[in-house]
C-alpha cells in the first residue's frame, strides 16, 4: 500500500458516522471498525497491568466506537429526559416512592419516525402499596386510566399530567378512574385520608411513565 492509500484509509477509519439499525446491519459489521488491539499489550505483567496508564487517544477512539454502537443498536428513548425531569419535579414533597414492578407496553409512531412506547398496564408497589393502572386509549387521542390500589379504600388520588393536576376520589374497594386524560409524561400519587387503611401514613408516589 502506498503512503498515499494509507494515509486516506486513516482518515477514513478517524471519520464517524451513524449507523443505521433495521435489522440489516450485523453486530460484527458495527465491531469491525474497532482495533480491539489498540492501546494493548497482551504481553503486560501483572504488576504492569496494575499500574494504570493515562487514556490516550486509542482508548478514546475505542470509547467512540462503543457509543457509536449503542446509539445504533439500542438508542436512548426521545421522551426519556423529559420523562426523567418530570418525574424529579415532583420529588419536593415527604412521601413513600413505589417502584415500578411490571408493565405492559404498546409502541406506537407514526411510518418513517421513532416509535414511541406507551404504558397500557402498569403495576406499582412500595413497602404498604400496591396500585396496578390499565390505560385505555380513546378516539380522541386521550387516555382513561382505571386503577385499583390495595389496600387502597377511600385514598385519595391525584395524576400528574405535564403542567396540570388531576384528582380522583378510590372506592371502598380502592378502584379509581381518571377519564380524558392528555398522553405524554404521568405521575400518580395516593393520599391517606381519615378513612383510609391506618397502616397507610404517608402520600405514595409512583415512578413518572408514558401514557
Amino acid at each position: 500500500m502506498s503512503a498515499t492509500s494509507a494515509n486516506t484509509a486513516g482518515a477514513a477509519d478517524n471519520e464517524r458516522h451513524p449507523v443505521p439499525f433495521d435489522g440489516s446491519v450485523r453486530l460484527p459489521d458495527l465491531l469491525g471498525g474497532l482495533d480491539l488491539d489498540a492501546g494493548f499489550d497482551w504481553d503486560d505483567t501483572p504488576e504492569e497491568e496494575a499500574a494504570v496508564a493515562p487514556m490516550d487517544r486509542a482508548d478514546l477512539r475505542i470509547l467512540a466506537d462503543l457509543q457509536a454502537i449503542y446509539d445504533a443498536v439500542d438508542p436512548m428513548p426521545p421522551m426519556l429526559p423529559d420523562l426523567v425531569l418530570f418525574g424529579l419535579d415532583g420529588h419536593d414533597l415527604e412521601a413513600e416512592f413505589a417502584r415500578l414492578v411490571e408493565s405492559e407496553l404498546a409502541v406506537a409512531g407514526a411510518a418513517g419516525t421513532r416509535s414511541v412506547e406507551h404504558a397500557r398496564r402498569v403495576t406499582f408497589a412500595s413497602d404498604n402499596l400496591t396500585v396496578m393502572v390499565v390505560v385505555n386509549p380513546q378516539r380522541d387521542g386521550k387516555v382513561r386510566l382505571d386503577g385499583w390500589a390495595a389496600p387502597g379504600g377511600r385514598l385519595h388520588a391525584e395524576l400528574r399530567v405535564g403542567e396540570a393536576t388531576m384528582t380522583a376520589e378510590c372506592d371502598e374497594s380502592g378502584r379509581f378512574v381518571f377519564d380524558a386524560v392528555p398522553t405524554g409524561p404521568a405521575q400518580l400519587v395516593l393520599h391517606p385520608t381519615l378513612d383510609s387503611d391506618p397502616s397507610l401514613t404517608l402520600p405514595v408516589v409512583t415512578p413518572a411513565v408514558h401514557l
